[in-house]
């Protein structure tokens, strides 16, 4: 769930949305009502625009507004709040405009708290990240047996990006079960490979060590002593009139909350690793903990991770809701961006505020230099680069005739889903990623063919292909992940 990158925390890198799985060619949207006896939580909402620049931020946004962006921004600087304020609907069926209060997704943020809550644990001597799944999961394989914690927390434990569908129905021992059948795309420790299923699996250890739901413990640990109320999955007991919709070509893709999930939490392959649900304040205060003091985690607890003095930030995404943390401490400046609208996401918005903060454009990554294949890798066959090379000419092109042929006749079909949804969906991608520029291909260890290629919105990105080995070749699915 999720975006990047820009950030100097190895330990937390995450693309800067989450990445375009095949998954997102196919989505399904699903009703389900949250029910029980406690109250729902309604949150004051209270605008803030301070004279001068707040003022001008806000003259900024309201522009942005106009030509769609529709979220809440929240900006600090120097420990002054300069800016505080929601824009456009968070519900456009009910015309629920945004406010401070309104609940966002956090996407791949939802990390930072999976990765507090085993510091903390490990601060506790309850685990250690030198440990190894073999000690939390007997039943592992050996050839993950010796993975330690250390190597999922910094995605080198070389598990793949994900196991499926976001809201696919999957428990905790499925997910486990699948993980450790599914063959690593490199040696553990050997290189970094950003992967949803190492954080899922992250939260199977902390539900395992402490005999609580991953909510739950995130709740009374992190969440309870802060007084942060209007973070989590399910208990926090979000009113609905309070949940951002999120919006792709004016259509309502809903919340997390009105997607499948278990009695618990969501299902497994986003447990950990995304899908949490927060406002601007909750966020800001949590972060404000964990980087401006040792009320969460000691400094020494820290290793290399959340250093206070260093800027980061840190994004995650579904491609339609987007959530932005930027800390810049030398110039004592904290952004907050929650969009819901897949046309003007938040890097677009915090590109939009960059000059009159006097910085540089998020947008200037797309100068950046794509990946390079590993050393040692294998080239794919060349039937199939030749087939993946047609097809970024092909989405270049922006012809959705020969998009269509390409996808009866080079697709695998796997689900009965029309051509032309999926030729959408491809240019849909492509609409958001600008034009796309092949620079390298390699094989995985699991004989997934990967493309590194520089795009002209985005930045830097590498698209993954599972590819079948009939001849000629066809395409089984798709991920992609934006900034590395």
């Amino acid at each position: 769930m999720g975006s990047r990158r820009v950030t100097n925390r190895h330990s937390a890198c995450r693309p800067l949305t989450r990445p375009f799985m095949s998954r997102a060619l196919l989505p399904v949207y699903a009703l389900v009502l949250v029910c029980g006896a406690a109250a729902p939580l309604l949150a004051d909402s209270a605008d803030t625009v301070a004279a001068g620049l707040g003022a001008r931020l806000d003259s900024a946004l309201r522009v942005a507004e106009e030509s769609g962006f529709s979220g809440v921004v929240r900006v600090e600087r120097g420990g002054a709040l300069l800016l505080r304020k929601g824009y456009g609907l968070a519900d456009r069926a009910r015309r629920i405009p945004f406010d401070d209060a309104t609940v966002v997704q956090i996407g791949s943020n939802t990390k930072d708290f999976t990765l507090v809550a085993l510091l903390r644990l490990a601060q506790r001597d309850r685990v250690s990240l030198r440990d190894s799944l073999g000690k939390y999961f007997p039943a592992a394989p050996a050839d993950k047996r010796g993975i330690t914690l250390q190597q999922l927390v910094e995605h080198r434990g070389g598990f793949p990006i994900g196991l499926g569908g976001d809201f696919e129905v999957m428990t905790r021992e499925q997910l486990l079960q699948r993980a450790f059948a599914t063959p690593l795309r490199a040696q553990p420790g050997a290189r970094e490979i950003y992967s949803n299923t190492g954080y899922a699996i992250l939260a199977a250890v902390i539900e395992q060590v402490t005999g609580k739901s991953y909510d739950e413990y995130v709740r009374d640990d992190l969440l309870a002593p802060l007084g942060l109320r209007s973070t989590g999955y399910l208990l926090p007991r979000f009113a609905p009139d309070r949940m951002a919709h999120g919006y792709e070509h004016g259509e309502d893709r809903g919340n997390t909350l009105l997607k499948p999930h278990a009695p618990d939490g969501p299902w497994w392959n986003l447990r950990g690793n995304g899908g949490m649900l927060s406002t601007v304040e909750d966020m800001h205060a949590f972060y404000r903990a964990l980087f401006e003091g040792e009320r969460l985690l000691p400094l020494k607890a820290r290793g290399d991770r959340f250093d206070p003095t260093a800027p980061v930030a840190l994004a995650g995404s579904d491609l339609v809701h987007f959530f932005l943390f930027e800390r810049l401490p030398r110039a004592g400046i904290e952004i907050i961006i929650a969009t819901n609208s897949a046309e003007a996401p938040a890097p677009m918005i915090r590109d939009a505020i960059a000059p009159v903060l006097g910085l540089p454009t998020v947008r200037g990554r797309a100068t950046e230099a794509p990946a390079a294949a590993p050393v040692g890798a294998k080239e794919p066959p060349a039937a199939v680069a030749a087939l993946l090379r047609d097809l970024f000419s092909t989405i270049n092109a922006g012809d959705s005739t020969a998009l269509v042929q390409v996808i009866a006749e080079r697709f695998e079909p796997t689900d009965g889903t029309p051509a032309e949804q999926r030729v959408a969906r491809l240019q849909q991608m492509h609409g958001r990623l600008g034009l796309l520029t092949p620079t390298a291909m390699w094989l995985d260890a699991d004989g997934a063919v990967n493309v590194a290629a520089s795009t002209s919105n985005e930045g830097p990105a590498t698209f993954t292909f599972s590819v079948t080995d009939a001849t000629p070749p066809k395409i089984r699915s798709l991920r992609v992940m934006v900034g590395g």
